[in-house]
């Protein structure tokens, strides 16, 4: 069983150097369109009727929250915190750091069951963004809290503006 989790651990590593050679403004993009497509496949096939959220009171509060304050601390928390810790008590537990910080994040998203695992697929995706951006050498921080407040930044204007 170690053997199999190292050889995926690899394999993970891999698709993150591969990942890597791409633009950090192509990275963003392609997070956010899976981001997007993830969603849909949550909202419209898997659970058409779920409804489960963040409520607030306003759309000011909404977008301070959804798209300022919240990409920051939670990529501060689940993407820099855990798996900076993670990989410095082990190398390069990739693929360890990802689902950690992934379930981690889902359950931080307690609305409602498919909410959280809608929000771990979100946490992987981060994750997996991070651990790119640190192969490449660059402050993965920033990337990954861009990204998480430009898809919450659509999510924002759908649900205000259309």
């Amino acid at each position: 069983m170690l053997y199999q989790l190292n050889r995926l651990n690899n394999l993970y590593e891999n698709w993150l150097i591969q990942f890597s050679k791409l633009s950090i403004n192509k990275l963003i993009l392609l997070t956010v369109l899976v981001e997007i497509t993830v969603t849909l496949i949550f909202s419209h096939l898997l659970f058409p009727d779920h409804s489960a959220g963040p409520t607030f009171d306003n759309t000011m509060e909404e977008f301070f929250t959804a798209v300022v304050f919240a990409p920051l601390i939670e990529t501060l928390i689940f993407q820099y915190a855990f798996i900076s810790y993670i990989l410095g008590k082990w190398s390069n537990a990739y693929l360890v750091s990802s689902f950690v910080t992934a379930t981690l994040f889902g359950l931080s998203h307690f609305y409602s069951p498919e909410y959280v695992f809608k929000t771990f697929i979100s946490g992987l995706l981060f994750g997996t963004l991070y651990l790119v951006i640190v192969k490449k050498n660059r402050n993965a921080f920033i990337v990954v809290a861009i990204a998480h407040s430009l898809y919450n930044f659509i999510g924002f204007c759908i649900r205000n503006l259309l």
